[in-house]
């Protein structure tokens, strides 16, 4: 049982399709999980019922997800469920939440690099923990964190932005052209606060299907999800589509599934699925002749 009420915050800039994306999230939690308030940080003007506030920022002073270092100020709840745009909910977490709500904050994380470990957005995991005093670094993915008003929460983010001023010194590698992610910035904090005692949901709030194998199943009226993560059976309350999994076609049936508060129907299905298909042969094709010297499939 939930100990107080905690809104949900997500954010989307730029393209279209990221604000899609959030839409999406929004009519996910709507149905799974209603009651609870929902922010949109984004910085266009939305004309929508899918979010109790929206907090608009005209200029962005940091880009890529250097932003989520600034949750802590644009979150408008004293208990926040930051959930990233390209996620969906199957079914509801309220049990997760509760437990989380043991920490002033938390990502979810079952995973600790020791020295000798190797990291891809970190030169050498030993020497950044020799450096910040630690003995583990946190290794998760930031689809979600929890956080409520606090000190120790408002640290952690000061922390994780003061860090990117050590890039060099810590070896934090670019996640993109952005520079660092927040994962990492934010996984060092912690490190140098000696708060790595995080939030294991045993796979069950949030998974990306990142490295998975075999059929993903994802169905947000049904409540079901499905895939093989690194040999292990998963089943998450949240599914995170991170990077390419946007363009699934899993996602895109989930996306309609909650547009039309209905199932697809079979044949629907097995159409988006094969325009996927024919669009990766297509750029495949293209790739090739493009490599050739040849011109380019239009």
């Amino acid at each position: 049982m939930l100990k107080e009420p905690v809104g949900f915050i997500t954010m989307a800039f730029g393209a279209q399709r990221y604000l899609d994306q959030a839409d999406a999230l929004a009519r996910s939690l709507r149905r799974h999980m209603p009651g609870h308030p929902i922010c949109l940080v984004t910085d266009q003007v939305r004309m929508t019922d899918l979010y109790d506030t929206q907090i608009g920022i005209e200029r962005l002073d940091m880009p890529g997800t250097l932003l989520k270092t600034m949750l802590y100020d644009y979150s408008p709840y004293a208990e926040t469920l930051f959930i990233d745009s390209d996620c969906i909910a199957v079914r509801p977490f309220h049990d997760h939440i509760a437990a989380m709500q043991d920490w002033d904050f938390t990502p979810v994380c079952d995973t600790y690099l020791k020295r000798g470990d190797q990291d891809l957005w970190l030169e050498d995991v030993g020497a950044a923990l020799d450096k910040l005093g630690g003995e583990v670094f946190p290794k998760y993915n930031g689809g979600v964190y929890f956080f409520r008003k606090s000190p120790h929460a408002a640290e952690v983010f000061s922390r994780a932005r003061l860090l990117l001023e050590r890039q060099q010194e810590l070896g934090i590698l670019d996640f993109d052209k952005a520079g660092p992610g927040e994962e990492t910035l934010i996984g060092l904090a912690l490190v140098e606060m000696g708060a790595t005692d995080l939030y294991n949901d045993a796979a069950g709030l949030m998974r990306t299907p990142l490295n998975s194998t075999g059929e993903i199943e994802i169905d947000p009226i049904r409540g079901r999800s499905h895939f093989v993560k690194e040999g292990r059976d998963v089943s998450p309350a949240i599914v995170h589509f991170c990077g390419d999994y946007a363009a699934h076609p899993t996602y895109t049936i989930a996306r309609r599934m909650l547009e039309r508060g209905a199932p697809l129907k079979p044949l629907e299905g097995k159409a988006i699925h094969a325009g996927w298909k024919f669009d990766k042969l297509r750029a495949r094709v293209r790739g090739k002749l493009q490599s050739m010297g040849r011109p380019a499939l239009s």
